[in-house]
């Protein structure tokens, strides 16, 4: 991204600057005049409009209210620039504008000052801003203090402040308060929803929309909301394809909207596409709606099914009941519970254990599999109706 941005950029001042020189040598004849004042230009045209060709075919179209360039110097000013840049078939490539640019070509240091656009057509990618600098030696294209910048490439957009970017490596970061969007396709209803996000900083790359090579990192208060899903985390990583992948690390909470639950964990991936949700490390799910906490290593829970998978360590609690077991699965809307892996449920003062268990939460039903024992305490109330009975 950042790499054909920078191709249109230096390729269009130095074009331009060189068509500067050639008017100046060849029509205005100012190379005659003495003057010792580095700060009086020593070209200035109005209203300037230039066309450069190759080959019979044009390639940049520059246009600006005002031109002045500085003798004895690499030094030139445009002030509301506007420039398009064009391929062998006459195809815009790119195209930019600025309220006022700074170049200087020897040092390769270009300024671009208030209303900026850069626009690579064949990426789809804009960026806009207010101050943005650029140095060809480095290949670095860095914003101004507390000057915020904004990005563009098909359903993303981020903006934030502190921006810098690197043709090198082709990645940029925000490291100071960013937010932005991204549209995730929905392949039931082929419609788009909507993601937003935000963090305290933010790094990454962007290149084809289609690459699951994308990546960008949030750190620091770092926030993902969807219509389903609500994320926070120390770290969160949009990756893949449109972005569908998110990754999350470090004191993690969250909730599913749809399904009422909500949940906490140390490592977190969840993909936007089949609306899978992995926790791990000490992970923690409640079921807001029928009063469930489980507890586990690892859980993964499927928005669409409402079912969850529970492994090492598993306990779960509703209303008086405690369940414990290696491995489980937790079927929301039924509301039942498959234990396996010395498998026990307590009630109250009842004890069952067993290989597997099958829990009914609604009827407190209970099935044993395997090495079944337990215990079970009678009480006096229960008692004193069973002699009665037995009378």
């Amino acid at each position: 991204m950042i790499m054909k941005i920078k191709n249109s950029v230096l390729n269009l001042f130095l074009i331009s600057l060189s068509a500067l020189f050639l008017l100046s040598s060849c029509s205005l004849k100012y190379q005659k005049e003495n003057s010792s004042e580095k700060n009086i230009p020593q070209l200035t045209f109005t209203n300037l409009h230039l066309t450069q060709y190759s080959d019979n075919k044009k390639t940049l179209e520059l246009s600006g209210s005002t031109v002045e360039q500085y003798k004895d110097s690499s030094l030139a000013f445009i002030k509301d620039a506007d420039f398009s840049m064009f391929d062998s078939d006459n195809k815009k490539t790119s195209s930019g504008k600025a309220t006022l640019i700074s170049a200087d070509s020897g040092e390769e240091i270009f300024k671009f000052f208030d209303g900026i656009e850069f626009f690579d057509e064949s990426q789809n990618i804009k960026i806009s801003g207010d101050t943005l600098s650029w140095n060809g030696k480095t290949e670095q294209l860095v914003s101004a203090k507390n000057s915020k910048i904004e990005i563009q490439k098909d359903d993303f957009t981020v903006s934030g402040r502190n921006f810098s970017a690197s043709a090198v490596s082709n990645s940029f970061l925000f490291s100071d308060s960013v937010t932005g969007t991204q549209l995730v396709s929905n392949k039931k209803d082929n419609t788009k929803e909507k993601i937003t996000f935000s963090g305290d900083s933010m790094q990454g790359s962007i290149s084809d929309s289609k690459s699951d090579k994308n990546s960008t990192v949030l750190s620091g208060n770092a926030k993902v909301k969807s219509s389903s899903m609500e994320i926070n985390a120390d770290t969160i990583e949009l990756c893949g394809k449109d972005f569908n992948i998110i990754k999350a690390s470090g004191d993690i909470s969250g909730k599913s909207t749809e399904s009422e639950i909500e949940f906490s964990a140390s490592s977190l991936e969840y993909n936007q596409d089949t609306k899978i949700v992995i926790l791990s490390g000490n992970v923690e799910l409640k079921d807001l709606k029928n009063d469930v906490i489980a507890k586990a290593q690892n859980i993964e829970y499927d928005q669409n099914l409402d079912i969850a998978i529970m492994q090492i360590d598993v306990s779960l609690r509703q209303k008086k009941n405690i369940c414990t077991g290696a491995y489980s699965i937790y079927r929301k809307k039924e509301q039942i519970l498959e234990l396996s892996g010395n498998a026990v449920v307590k009630q109250a003062e009842d004890t069952f254990r067993a290989q597997s268990i099958r829990f009914d939460m609604q009827t407190e039903e209970i099935t044993m599999d395997g090495n079944i024992r337990g215990s079970v305490t009678t009480t006096k109330k229960e008692e004193k109706k069973a002699g009665t009975e037995n009378e």
